[in-house]
């Protein structure tokens, strides 16, 4: 195993959302004194063949003490040229291409948790998103969120567990009285858990859900919509492709090791996005596919390549019916 308590590299990422994109990163690994986890600071920056750029900050610090506590930020900047493929969960042909905008996002988002008795933590969440986009519908969008997270934590290892289950919950209300665009009420929660199979194989599954509610639907910004895909969750589908004001998906790995700090996943997932003011029933979507990882550090961070298919593009016959991953630390 590599032991890298700062890695500074150069950043090769690939996404079908993005295509082949460039740039540089750095990331730390550390003990804050008493802690028993391993903290992280990281910073990337990344330009891209579709003409899409982005810089990002963030991490998680862990204290130790008489009164355990840890605390997570992220946020970033983003100019995009863009694809908005409507909302709802429909298949249609008028969803293969979508339509092109432009887009200047920031973000900021900021926890503290409190350690409970019996692996629990409990504290307040901030959260931030401001964007101008050229979309007709979604011209501006300024949210302010003040909320509560939860967290419930038994896992071995932070980065690449073995054993253990994980689950977090956070509510997050955006209200017109803080300066938001909109009233909305966001509800998440991530289950996982992680068993240790014989010969070192790992068998994880995961359980996520989001729902934005509010009297308005149809006037909740596109950047509040849970969506479905991307490189973490059901991977194969095209990130954004479906977003509504409810998500669902439960996806699952098998990790298997082959030499040393390389292990080979072999994963599914199954999801959909619904419209909580008109439920259309239709076909789930679903990714699979194989990955290899590569260890580089102690604490189990994984550089990650994956390589999924979907069942959206089957009767357009496509080969955006397969999508890669090129990226840093695990799925879920």
């Amino acid at each position: 195993m590599l032991n890298w308590p700062v890695i500074g590299v150069p950043v090769i990422t690939h996404s079908p959302e993005t295509s082949w994109g460039f740039g540089a990163g750095v990331q730390g690994y550390f003990k804050m004194p008493n802690a028993d986890k391993t903290s992280i600071v990281y910073g990337d920056g990344c330009y891209t063949l579709n003409k899409q750029y982005y810089i990002s900050a963030g991490g998680t610090f862990y204290f130790g003490g008489k009164t355990p506590w840890f605390m997570s930020f992220r946020g970033g900047y983003r100019d995009y040229p863009d694809v908005y493929y409507g909302l709802g969960n429909a298949i249609t042909e008028e969803r293969k291409h979508g339509t092109s905008f432009n887009s200047q996002r920031g973000t900021a988002r900021v926890e503290a948790q409190l350690y409970l008795p019996a692996h629990w933590s409990i504290g307040p969440l901030f959260n931030f998103i401001h964007e101008k986009s050229s979309m007709a519908e979604y011209p501006y969008t300024l949210m302010w969120g003040l909320g509560v997270v939860t967290q419930y934590d038994t896992r071995d290892i932070l980065y690449y567990p073995s054993d253990g289950l994980f689950f977090k919950a956070s509510v997050t209300h955006y209200d017109k009285a803080l300066g938001s665009t909109a009233r909305v009420t966001y509800l998440k929660a991530d289950l996982r858990h992680y068993v240790s199979l014989p010969y070192t194989i790992v068998f994880a599954w995961q359980f996520a859900t989001e729902w934005a509610l509010s009297d308005d639907v149809s006037a909740i910004p596109l950047r509040c919509l849970p969506t479905l895909g991307g490189q973490d969750l059901v991977r194969g589908v095209r990130r954004n492709m479906f977003s509504d004001n409810a998500m669902m998906a439960l996806q699952a790995e098998f990790r298997f090791p082959i030499w040393r700090f390389i292990r080979l996943h072999a994963f599914a997932g199954i999801g959909d996005v619904y419209n909580t003011d008109h439920w259309n029933w239709t076909t789930p979507k679903v990714g699979y596919g194989l990955g290899l990882r590569v260890g580089i550090n102690k604490a189990k961070v994984n550089v990650r390549f994956d390589i999924a298919r979907n069942n959206i593009y089957k009767e357009w016959n496509t080969w955006e019916s397969w999508a890669f991953y090129l990226t840093a630390t695990e799925a879920f």
